[in-house]
């Protein structure tokens, strides 16, 4: 009886994890980090972002900390710009495109040409043909 009362435990908890992803808003994770990076840089990735551990840092701090996708609903009646309207950033790889479909766990903010770096706003994009926003918050400022 124990046994089976642990495993209705774990289910359920993976349900209710599931469910905030799908039903709140979803953070990225640590393991997405390089692989964004690595996607929108290629070949370039260890000499211009890898290399500089204050760049990297920045980036780290910038996916995890300070983006985050929610539902729609968190922002009804606002009109927001279309992520795809903001064009691919492809400086350092042609190669980026547009997903095909929208997957939360595997979207790369870092494709598009978005405002990362602004220390006075929040910016919002819409995610194309979703019921998603991308939110990034504003750069915290330097302390003197």
């Amino acid at each position: 009886m124990r046994k089976i009362y642990v495993c209705m435990m774990f289910l359920f908890f993976g349900l209710s994890m599931n469910a905030q992803n799908i039903n709140g808003s979803y953070k990225f994770k640590a393991h997405q980090v390089d692989n964004f990076i690595n996607e929108v840089y290629g070949d370039q990735a260890q000499k211009v972002i890898f290399s500089n551990k204050n760049l990297y840092g920045t980036f780290k701090k910038l996916i995890l900390e300070r983006m985050e996708i929610v539902r729609k609903s968190e922002m009804k009646g606002k009109k927001v710009p279309k992520i795809t309207a903001q064009g691919m950033f492809d400086t350092y790889n042609s190669n980026v495109s547009h997903d095909a479909y929208f997957d939360v766990n595997n979207f790369n903010p870092l494709k598009y040409k978005l405002v990362f770096f602004d220390a006075s706003s929040y910016q919002v994009y819409e995610i194309d043909n979703t019921d998603y926003l991308l939110i990034i918050k504003p750069q915290p400022k330097l302390q003197n």
